[in-house]
């Protein structure tokens, strides 16, 4: 039956959460390759091509019966659209904020989603985290801090379009694992309802608030064949990536998404390093790798023993 609710394994909930980091991990930096060599810098555009691309082979696979898409009624959608609006917010209060912030910046107070999810669990879920995550939890945070501690600085809207991200990334997971459970529906049937919802706001957005659609015309490589198959990749793992968040936010929680992509930034900053000229090499930045690295191993150490814990109680 659709949406019908089993409770994962280990297994499941370990490779939902390497499918995440991965796919996360490769569309960072893949896009930081792409946009760099192509110069699209139409970030809204990309945001499109992976919402039609997500409506497209939902609806394609579900033709051949390869995934099933459940009908939501007029009640559930209204239940749905609050995580349209989270989503929206999320993503526009993020490019926003990166106006104002360095990069660097940006990264360290994004890791305060953290601490709202963790509320948010507890008041929506009644779920309390243990000391020993809460504990790597703070280690995550201390290695923010180091690491961008030379590149402290205050901006007032970049702290204000920082803060309503945070928020909104938190309650976005939030409402994901809530709707799962209520509506009942698969994964697949979320994110294709949700890509529905928001493909009209955005196209507003596009046509009333930029001028992406008159600038993206006149871009030099427009019609260039290896640009047009780079840019399909890039949307293509976009759908992958949303796949994989709602995946693992619903199999395993989203304070364990949310610990996830912080580890999967961590990573990006490490290979960022390696990888790109563009990342300054210091002590501080390597030190803060390190120390939000082993917050990331200890948190997942601590979520094994307390499902070990759990199946032995049980």
């Amino acid at each position: 039956m659709s949406g019908l609710i089993t409770k994962p394994t280990l297994w499941q909930q370990a490779a939902a959460c390497a499918a995440y980091g991965g796919v996360s991990i490769s569309i960072t930096l893949f896009n930081k390759a792409v946009f760099s060599i192509y110069g699209f810098k139409y970030p809204n555009l990309v945001m499109l091509g992976q919402m039609l691309v997500t409506l497209f082979l939902i609806t394609a696979a579900s033709r051949y019966e390869m995934v099933e898409v459940s009908r939501i009624s007029k009640s559930g959608l209204k239940k749905l659209f609050p995580l349209t609006v989270a989503w929206w917010v999320y993503v526009l209060s993020g490019v926003t904020a990166l106006r104002f912030l360095t990069v660097p910046m940006f990264g360290l107070l994004r890791r305060a989603t953290t601490l709202a999810v963790v509320v948010g669990e507890y008041h929506m879920f009644g779920k309390v985290v243990s000391k020993e995550a809460a504990g790597s939890i703070m280690v995550m945070l201390m290695g923010g801090l180091v690491g961008v501690s030379n590149d402290l600085s205050y901006n007032f809207w970049g702290y204000f379009y920082i803060s309503v991200c945070c928020v909104s990334t938190a309650l976005y997971l939030l409402l994901i694992r809530k709707l799962r459970f209520e509506l009942r529906v698969s994964d697949t049937t979320l994110l294709y309802y949700n890509n529905l919802l928001s493909l009209p706001v955005m196209l507003a957005y596009l046509c009333l608030c930029t001028t992406e659609f008159q600038d993206a015309w006149s871009y030099p490589r427009l019609r260039d064949v290896k640009f047009q198959l780079f840019y399909l990749l890039s949307v293509s793992q976009g759908f992958l990536l949303n796949l994989c968040i709602f995946r693992c936010t619903t199999i395993n929680s989203p304070l364990t998404t949310n610990i996830t992509g912080i580890v999967k930034e961590i990573i990006t900053t490490g290979l960022g390093l390696i990888l790109f000229k563009d990342y300054v090499w210091n002590a501080k930045n390597v030190a803060g790798v390190l120390i939000g690295l082993l917050g990331g191993i200890s948190y997942s150490v601590a979520g094994f023993r307390e499902r070990t814990r759990k199946k032995v109680a049980n």
